[in-house]
């Protein structure tokens, strides 16, 4: 967890600072060998090239705004404040496709992402980073890197070697879960017709100190929909940004917000493992996105899923306490 000190804008500026200081010998030398958060952007750029001012994930996407409401089902639970009864919070909202390709066609397989920031009025702030799948693509920070650097293009021939993919994948078997739900599950008709699944887990802690791991289902009041062949093929490879303002002139997109409960011997800190669909679920938010925003509204920010109000923390899951660090470095290299 990031100290409360560096959540937030301030803990945004530290981290880059902090990404750029070489002055003393021992960081200069630190910095010649790169942190696990600049070998996992690292990779991204290799597979997806730099593309100048653009995230190095989720590179395609578009800024939307809305409002949180909680129904106060978890305030026994926890003393956050983004989830005690009446709590109601202004919405920042980015979706995006998976992957750093600007131009990733939308009506093909693939990972749809969804992050936001709830913005209480006392000046409370919890972000969230979602994907439409349940899993990640690898259990830790070293296997996405080693995910992404088998994926490489060859430099003269600007082809991945399939045979050396076909090879990786079959001796790390944590790639294996989220393909398959790709593989499995047709692209969603809709940003608004997916769900999105917080694939890491919390601990939720209440006024008692109890402790509660949880993990969070985004599910839409739409209904899940998936492109049919037919559809995929007539929508093309630009459709779900228009798609989305046409359907929020008609009124707003709403999504169930869940939390998800483990039962024994469920993994706690797994992100390629999904909890049975049986686990106890309880609705404790509504998420209403209202209005697409220009890229003013979403482009510069992080969306540090360890961003959290007091009541919340993150787990031990190593996938989770790398992403502020991997965000911090898309941003500092996206700004230059």
């Amino acid at each position: 967890m990031l100290p409360h000190a560096l959540r937030g804008a301030a803990g945004a500026a530290a981290l880059l600072l902090g990404l750029g200081m070489a002055a003393h010998p021992a960081a200069a030398q630190m910095a010649a060998e790169p942190s696990i958060a600049e070998q996992l952007v690292n990779g991204l750029e290799g597979v997806f090239g730099q593309h100048a001012g653009r995230r190095r994930s989720g590179t395609r996407g578009f800024c939307a705004t809305g409002e949180w409401m909680a129904t106060g089902a978890a305030a026994p639970m926890t003393t956050a404040s983004t989830l005690q009864p009446g709590a109601r919070a202004a919405v920042v909202a980015r979706f995006s496709l998976g992957g750093g390709n600007p131009n990733a066609p939308e009506n093909a397989p693939g990972v749809r992402g969804l992050s936001f920031s709830a913005e209480l009025p006392g000046g409370d702030t919890q972000e969230f980073v979602l994907i439409n799948t349940p899993v990640f693509t690898a259990r830790t920070p070293e296997s996405f890197v080693n995910f992404l650097r088998v994926r490489a293009p060859d430099p003269q021939t600007r082809q991945m070697n399939s045979a050396a993919v076909a090879a990786a994948n079959a001796a790390n078997p944590d790639w294996a879960p989220q393909m398959a739900y790709v593989r499995e599950n047709a692209p969603p008709r809709s940003y608004a017709t997916s769900a999105y699944f917080g694939i890491n887990s919390f601990v939720l802690v209440n006024r008692a100190g109890q402790r509660q791991h949880v993990r969070w289902t985004f599910e839409p009041v739409a209904g899940r929909h998936g492109l049919t062949p037919e559809e995929r093929q007539a929508r093309g490879p630009a459709f779900l940004e228009a798609e989305l303002r046409e359907r929020l002139a008609a009124g707003p997109a709403e999504w169930r917000v869940l939390l998800q409960f483990p039962e024994a011997g469920d993994p706690l800190d797994d992100a390629v493992t999904a909890w049975p669909d049986s686990r106890r679920t309880l609705e404790v938010a509504r998420l209403r996105i209202t209005a697409l925003a220009g890229p003013e509204a979403c482009d510069a920010r992080l969306f540090n899923p360890v961003l959290l109000p007091d009541g919340i923390e993150p787990s031990a899951d190593p996938i989770l306490n790398a992403r502020a660090e991997a965000y911090a470095v898309s941003l500092s290299r996206r700004l230059q």
